[in-house]
């Protein structure tokens, strides 16, 4: 009997994935999956839930095409940290490939925006996001 796949799975699946993978390689900041304002604690790196989109093709086998895209944003009170960890963050993708393709997640596109300056309990605080597109066939 197989499981169904489910979005709500998928979701789960991709920020799962994302998450470990990017706890355990960031060098600096806390991976978390919502921003902290309780505690000024910097660099932040949140991992929001992935937006999911099916293509209508089945492939063999009844397997279908679905679309993953995951907002990273990145929080910092340090200019230079912010390009550091984007770098960072996809240095981390482009080398994890084969690993995201052990759980049917095919990397697709990475693109960074550029960084903007908020004030944050009177405190500037540099932010970046960083979109990543997985293809997921299940």
């Amino acid at each position: 009997m197989t499981t169904a796949v489910t979005v709500s799975r998928i979701r789960e699946l991709v920020f799962e994935n994302v998450y470990d993978k990017l706890t355990a390689s960031l060098s600096a900041g806390t991976v978390t999956a919502a921003f902290i304002d309780d505690i000024q604690t910097f660099p932040q790196v949140v991992i929001n839930p992935a937006t999911i989109s099916v293509d209508n093709l089945v492939l063999n086998r009844g397997t279908k095409m679905y679309n993953a895209e995951v907002e990273i944003e990145i929080f910092s009170k340090k200019n230079k940290q912010i390009d550091t960890i984007t770098d960072e963050i996809i240095t981390d993708f482009t080398a994890s490939e084969s690993s995201y393709r052990t759980a049917n997640m095919y990397l697709q596109d990475i693109e960074d925006t550029t960084e903007e300056t908020v004030i944050w309990n009177n405190t500037k605080v540099h932010m970046k996001s960083i979109l990543v597109n997985f293809q997921l066939n299940l």
